[in-house]
């Protein structure tokens, strides 16, 4: 009898513990380990309806009326669709309400195309002119050599007595890797914060490590903070490009020179799904080291001038760099 009992309470353990898993598996799955785990058939509806819990849980303007009108025209194309292609457009739109312009769905196609531009994207590059150490810091997707990346833009500025920190173009992709290739230059301590609703949370350097924003990294660098740095920025800097911007706002040793940038000074997490598709959701502001809020608009450099470099030479240069 004792047998049966204990039988019957494991049978029913188990069926809600795969009940569970199956109705909240694909939103819980994603926001644990960032990828939503679908037990069973991903069918549209449990598709969209994943995505459109991540957007209203989690996104920073999810309490908006933007976000409410967009969820109902969502919940619409759910119950009709036959199939997600019928879904990533209304879903989009839900998604940009609940987090505004950074945030995106990005469909299986988008996502293959991203992938194929991997091998051609721009990789850093160190150009020293006298006393004057140039590194070219651009835009890296998060599926790249991250870590190559990193001990590129380390090597370089390690050793610099001057340097010129040139973010123009720099489109965004993982932080991490910029920031731990420039930890050699920056601090030991918070370096910037994400700031939301839930609180602020830090981007962290320790040593030539970084943790908080991105891919967690470390350098094999020694530290170089005592030294005129210059950060060059333009319209095309964005997302964490003005992220690794803000992480020298503050120092007395950094300034920047070159024209506002983009306007997405926003944290994004991104949550995979099995179709290759993923959302990329904005879940807060940038905020940096002296409490300034940044977000949806440009930020001003320290000096807006049309010739970032030039400018910054000059700078340097007056500051014993030649």
């Amino acid at each position: 009898m004792i047998k049966k009992i204990l039988l019957s309470l494991f049978v029913v353990i188990i069926g809600t513990v795969l009940a569970a898993v199956y109705f909240l598996g694909p939103t819980m799955g994603a926001m644990f380990t960032g990828k939503a785990i679908f037990l069973g058939h991903d069918s549209p509806k449990r598709y969209g309806n994943a995505v459109l819990t991540l957007a209203e849980t989690q996104g920073i303007y999810a309490d908006s009326e933007e976000f409410a009108r967009a969820k109902v025209e969502a919940q619409a194309a759910i119950e009709s669709a036959d199939s997600r292609d019928e879904l990533y457009e209304p879903l989009k739109k839900a998604v940009k309400a609940a987090g505004g312009k950074h945030s995106n769905l990005v469909t299986p196609d988008q996502s293959a195309e991203v992938d194929e531009s991997i091998e051609t994207t721009e990789q850093p590059s160190i150009d020293s002119q006298g006393g004057i150490v140039t590194v070219k810091v651009p835009g890296v997707n998060r599926n790249a050599d991250v870590q190559g990346y990193a001990d590129t833009i380390a090597a370089g500025v390690e050793d610099a007595t001057c340097v010129a920190v040139d973010l123009r173009g720099n489109g965004g992709g993982d932080m991490g890797p910029m920031l731990a290739g420039l930890s050699p230059l920056l601090p030991d301590g918070d370096a910037l914060f994400f700031h939301s609703a839930m609180g602020d949370t830090p981007v962290t350097v320790d040593g030539t490590s970084t943790t908080g924003g991105g891919t967690a990294l470390s350098v094999d660098a020694k530290k170089n903070t005592n030294i005129p740095i210059a950060v060059l920025v333009d319209e095309g800097t964005a997302s964490s490009g003005e992220a690794t911007m803000l992480a020298f706002k503050g120092l007395e040793n950094a300034v920047s020179f070159g024209q506002p940038t983009a306007g997405y000074a926003s944290a994004n997490t991104v949550y995979d799904f099995p179709d290759d598709s993923y959302l990329m959701l904005t879940i807060a502001q940038d905020m940096d080291r002296n409490g300034d809020i940044y977000g949806d608009e440009p930020v001003e450099p320290d000096h807006i001038v049309d010739d970032a470099m030039g400018s910054a030479q000059a700078w340097l240069s007056e500051h014993g760099c030649r």
